[in-house]
């Protein structure tokens, strides 16, 4: 997992290999094998090759030299969501290896120098070559930019990104990969800057970003749209409002015009006189048109306690037909029940027959206004239905 240091380091420098990876480590360290240390979801993880308890403590953090590596293990925590690996440099360069199997690759270290190196081996361990099994399809690429955007489309491809300076996203798809039962395996190899800068420094994490619902987002987006909805409505009922007080105007305009243009006329309604001591006090005024109308019959004259009489008897109003044969007569009626009724007057419309033709006094002539009042008589009526 770490160098021992040379006084730790037992006579002749024979040392032992490991065979077992501690715990929060996978891997096999057997054959050049390394133990990769497991990282959580959204956790952020430097390039320290001795602790990652320094992480965010200035003081004892150690950096990444020129020819070191730092290893980690991406364990998946949701098997529907695509995996996003982060690896953000602060200073330096390094060269990324990531692999889905923990026997891909190989660290060997020079013993002059310390210096180490990485092979990628094949399936199972085994380094590719003639005799041996294909080596894994092998995917390099450079960094464009200041944020390098990668999508791994192949389930058993290695990529390796070389000379990464700024921000590298590997992204793996949920569809294409077995997220259930895969890790991913990161290998950072530290090449630096330039000659006098070979310490390299970053941060590493990854995220499975899940859709969720902010609620405050969710009640702004909600009420913003139920006030726009209710601003709407109101003006909706106002051009309403308005549409059916221009149609009432219109309506009310359109009536007054067909009641200025109707006809109109003044009638005089005479009761019969009461016997009793209620009688004197009726009053009966005498025609003021009397000039115009010939006399009435015997009986009108007995009814109004005359000797004769110049009123007219007819109905209110006559509503002819087209051909001038009938007619709809409004009468005035006397109810019955004398003093006691609650109503002793009221009005009355019935069918009638004309004795004679109205379009043979409506034939246009200056004269016929005199002939068409005459037809008011009940002279000209001869039955009545009720």
């Amino acid at each position: 997992v770490r160098e021992l240091p040379a006084r730790l380091l037992p006579a002749g420098g024979q040392v032992h290999p490991c065979a077992k990876c501690r715990d929060s480590f996978h891997g096999a360290p057997v054959g050049g094998l390394q133990c990769y240390r497991l990282i959580s979801v959204e956790q952020e993880f430097c390039f320290d090759p001795t602790s990652q308890s320094n992480c965010f403590h200035q003081p004892n953090l150690q950096h990444l030299a020129r020819g070191r590596t730092v290893l980690f293990g991406v364990q998946p925590k949701f098997t529907n969501v695509d995996i996003r690996i982060t690896v953000d440099v602060t200073f330096g360069a390094v060269d990324l290896f990531v692999s889905p199997a923990y026997d891909t690759f190989a660290v060997d270290v020079d013993r002059a120098t310390g210096v180490h190196g990485v092979r990628v081996l094949a399936p199972g361990g085994a380094e590719g070559g003639p005799n041996g099994t294909a080596p894994p399809r092998l995917r390099e690429e450079r960094p464009r930019g200041l944020i390098t955007y990668l999508t791994v489309w192949e389930p058993q491809a290695v990529l390796v990104v070389r000379g990464v300076r700024d921000r590298v996203v590997v992204t793996y798809p949920h569809e294409l990969h077995a997220l259930k039962s895969s890790r991913f395996y990161l290998l950072v190899l530290g090449v630096g800057a330039g000659p006098n800068a070979s310490d390299s420094q970053g941060l590493l994490f990854f995220r499975q970003d899940q859709a969720h619902i902010d609620l405050f987002v969710f009640f702004s987006v909600f009420f913003s749209c139920f006030f726009l909805f209710l601003s709407a409505c109101v003006l909706l009922w106002k051009a309403k409002q308005f549409l059916d007080l221009r149609h009432e105007q219109h309506r009310q305009l359109q009536e007054m015009t067909k009641m200025a243009s109707r006809p109109f006329a003044k009638v005089t309604v005479c009761f019969e006189p009461e016997a009793g001591p209620q009688a004197a006090d009726l009053v009966f005024l005498p025609a003021p048109y009397s000039a115009h109308f010939r006399r009435s019959e015997p009986f009108l004259s007995h009814l109004l306690g005359y000797s004769y009489c110049t009123f007219r008897v007819g109905p209110v109003t006559l509503e002819p037909t087209d051909d001038g044969m009938a007619g709809v007569a409004t009468v005035l009626l006397q109810l019955p029940g004398g003093t006691q009724a609650p109503n002793r007057t009221c009005l009355g419309s019935a069918l009638v027959t004309l004795r004679h033709n109205l379009q043979d006094y409506c034939s246009g002539s200056h004269g016929a206004g005199g002939a068409r009042k005459g037809l008011l008589s009940h002279d000209n009526l001869t039955s009545m239905s009720l």
